[in-house]
């Protein structure tokens, strides 16, 4: 059976496609645990009129995403555990490839790719370059989303989510997990991930408190992942461009961290468009 876990806050208006998407799921031996993270609309009441004896309510205090995880791991029953969010959706065989993907080649965590669609319906697969197959040793992690993953109940039982992390926590997660466990990824998109206004994946300030974060942990990973360091950098540049965009006071501190990660010279250069407002001149 595979526990499937679904952390939610204030998306009674979202939440059923995703949790259908399950529910219609090609792979019947499962067990849905929402975790409702201290919502104040009736998100209650719409997982409770859905009429099926696997999905089970939990709720709990506001205390944000990863710890709504990590609960749901707890209440968990299965031997494989898997994670979805409240506002995307698998595609109806997700759950049935991966598990044959995780069982033919003995793999602890299989993840795939995900269709990310952007607000103006453009469409992009996400990571960029992946390969089907096992992902050890490691190179990049970023760009693997949180409801691809599926994996063995004893990788969780060691490796939880950091619940200080406001983005990237799957990254992070992952880089800790696969120091002893195998990833095997298919080079499919199986999950449609929407960029909603309300998406943390836009919100510049939270990117940049996880890159620091994830840096004060594994400072490690700049020297010795090269690939991973240089996707830090492209994300703080993207932070950086939508606080010069706000009229942030922060934009230097955020290419500062950009160049750390990256030292190159192309890369201090965009630090220098980016300061001066040269980079949103020449991108409109």
């Amino acid at each position: 059976m595979v526990s499937v876990i679904i952390p939610s806050y204030n998306r009674a208006d979202k939440i059923k496609p995703a949790v259908e998407s399950v529910l219609n799921q090609t792979y019947t031996d499962l067990e849905l645990i929402v975790v409702d993270d201290g919502s104040n609309d009736n998100t209650k009441e719409v997982i409770e009129s859905i009429n099926d004896p696997r999905v089970k309510y939990v709720w709990q205090k506001n205390a944000g995403a990863c710890a709504a995880r990590n609960n749901g791991i707890n209440y968990a029953k299965g031997e494989y555990i898997a994670f979805h969010d409240s506002d995307d959706i698998w595609h109806k065989n997700k759950l049935e490839k991966q598990m044959n993907a995780l069982l033919n080649n003995d793999a602890d965590i299989v993840c795939c790719r995900l269709n990310k669609t952007y607000s103006d319906g453009k469409v992009k697969l996400m990571p960029e370059k992946i390969k089907s197959g096992f992902m050890n040793p490691v190179t990049s992690l970023f760009g693997i989303g949180t409801q691809t993953i599926v994996a063995k109940r004893k990788v969780f039982e060691e490796v939880k989510f950091d619940e200080a992390f406001p983005c990237f926590q799957e990254c992070e997660l992952l880089f800790r997990a696969t120091k002893k466990f195998s990833l095997y990824c298919l080079d499919e998109g199986l999950v449609d991930y929407f960029v909603g206004s309300d998406s943390i994946s836009v919100n510049y300030k939270k990117k940049y408190s996880a890159c620091v974060l994830f840096l004060k942990k594994h400072p490690e990973i700049i020297e010795k992942y090269p690939l991973m360091a240089k996707r830090m950098s492209d994300n703080l540049f993207s932070a950086a461009v939508s606080a010069k965009k706000e009229g942030s006071k922060d934009v230097d501190k955020y290419t500062k961290l950009a160049v750390k990660c990256n030292k190159k010279p192309k890369t201090v250069l965009k630090s220098l468009v980016i300061k001066t407002g040269l980079y949103n001149m020449m991108h409109k």
